[in-house]
């Protein structure tokens, strides 16, 4: 049987030979972490999280988000939810897997762009939604059909990943924890997205 090639990577700041093709589960196993840790590809500044079957170069590094098989999350749920949305969205997250950033999520049409990034803060899940101050960040500059939103303020911004962003206000967001995930609260956004001026442009069209 042929041996696995190995490379070095470093993991959280530790060195650790793995096989060139590997999987997240494999390089948690034998970095020594418990399968509640988010890992995330480190390049050209992006955390980027990765999931399942992964081809690893020597000398890579992945960062290590924090653990929630331990703690007060219960059993990796912040850490499974992001791997199931790898596939389909490039996320980025900071070191602490405080603040997740999705890129190019797909606008409706009106918009002045047709796709944005979004940031938002993760404290508390899955106890509460992950908008958990009444909003996400947005990249700024974003009107709908040549109108300001009234719920965007590029007057309340953060500076995050290297750039200043622009605040979303969603209000509270409904949220179940034991029924509702990262992807309901991206269909709830959507939803939003879909009609940010409301009986505002209903009104207009009456008229």
């Amino acid at each position: 049987m042929e041996a696995k090639e190995q490379v070095a990577i470093t993991v959280g700041g530790r060195m650790v030979l793995v096989p060139e093709r590997t999987t997240t589960a494999e390089i948690r196993t034998l970095a020594g972490l418990d399968r509640g840790h988010v890992l995330a590809r480190s390049a050209s500044g992006m955390n980027k999280v990765v999931s399942g079957q992964l081809v690893v170069k020597e000398g890579e590094t992945f960062v290590v988000g924090r653990s929630f098989t331990k703690g007060s999350m219960d059993d990796a749920r912040l850490s499974g939810e992001l791997e199931r949305l790898a596939p389909f969205f490039q996320i980025e997250v900071d070191d602490r897997l405080s603040w997740v950033l999705i890129h190019d999520f797909s606008l409706p049409e009106g918009y002045s762009r047709p796709a944005t990034d979004i940031l938002f803060n993760t404290a508390g899940f899955p106890y509460i939604a992950p908008a958990s101050v009444f909003g996400v960040y947005m990249e700024r500059g974003l009107t709908y059909r040549d109108q300001r939103l009234p719920n965007y303020y590029e007057s309340l911004t953060r500076h995050m990943f290297g750039r200043d962003w622009a605040w979303f206000c969603t209000g509270q967001i409904a949220w179940d924890p034991n029924k509702d995930d990262l992807v309901t609260f991206l269909v709830t956004l959507d939803l939003m997205l879909a009609s940010p001026l409301g009986d505002v442009l209903e009104d207009r069209a009456d008229a």
